[in-house]
């Protein structure tokens, strides 16, 4: 099978729509009959094809001086259409978070299970931080939040998070524990918390001479977050009850030192 066959169809067609748009991103803009006979495919059976592959929005449908043809995306025009589909994918998942608590209410007795998430890019950091900001939003109790950070790295990532006060939690049920590696834009970050009157953020210096932590670890509920923000970004959450106050137990010690 050809690279581009594997990819088409990792990204959801069928072999035959595979086959469909293949012959016609070699055809260019041209007639159905022309599409199958290149396809191999039967005409009558590639117009149901097109119309599915027009549906998925990788077909148009153009006019030329009165004859109706059919083409593909090309390369640029496919490139955006994974682009789209990753971004929906973010949604969805997004939506799955928000409904964790309706999903488990349909599944009573079942014991807890590790559950590990992977992200990737400037976007998965994003995507991170929106889970966060989300489930603090809903806390109708008092609560802690634990991290360990450097305002440096997450500002090398998302540009203006600190400026644009990204980092701040204004939830009144939350009480947030932080060790913050002394860098060069700590008292910018600081000057920030204390400009909005953060009263609920408390805060301890991880000092130079010790040795920075490679990666920002936030600890909020059953979960935690690894976020390694060096050169090519990326992080995980883990979500479970007992790592969560293992990672707990550790800050406190850590806290206690400082």
């Amino acid at each position: 099978m050809h690279h581009i066959d594997e990819i088409l169809i990792q990204l959801g067609l069928s072999e035959n729509e595979t086959k469909v748009f293949v012959a016609n991103l070699q055809l260019g803009p041209t007639s159905i009959s022309r599409v199958a006979r290149k396809a191999g495919v039967a005409r009558t059976y590639v117009y149901e094809l097109v119309d599915e592959l027009k549906e998925k929005g990788l077909v148009a449908e153009i006019e030329e001086h009165g004859v109706k043809k059919v083409q593909t995306l090309d390369y640029g025009g496919l490139l955006a259409y994974v682009s789209r589909k990753q971004k929906d994918l973010e949604r969805l998942e997004r939506d799955l978070v928000k409904s964790v608590d309706a999903f488990r209410a349909m599944s009573p007795g079942v014991s807890e299970k590790t559950r590990v998430r992977f992200f990737e890019g400037v976007e998965g950091i994003k995507s991170i931080n929106d889970e966060i900001r989300t489930d603090l939003e809903h806390l109708k109790q008092p609560y802690n939040f634990y991290v360990v950070f450097s305002a440096d790295r997450m500002e090398a990532v998302i540009p203006g998070w600190i400026e644009h006060n990204q980092h701040i939690y204004f939830e009144p049920w939350m009480r947030k524990y932080a060790i913050i590696s002394e860098t060069p834009l700590l008292s910018g970050f600081l000057h920030q918390v204390n400009q909005h009157k953060q009263k609920n953020f408390l805060h301890k210096l991880w000092p130079t001479q010790n040795k920075e932590f490679p990666t920002d670890t936030l600890c909020w509920k059953n979960k935690i977050a690894y976020l390694d923000m060096q050169q090519y970004p990326s992080g995980i959450i883990v979500e479970n009850e007992s790592i969560a106050q293992t990672f707990v137990m550790w800050f406190e010690q850590m806290w206690g030192s400082l």
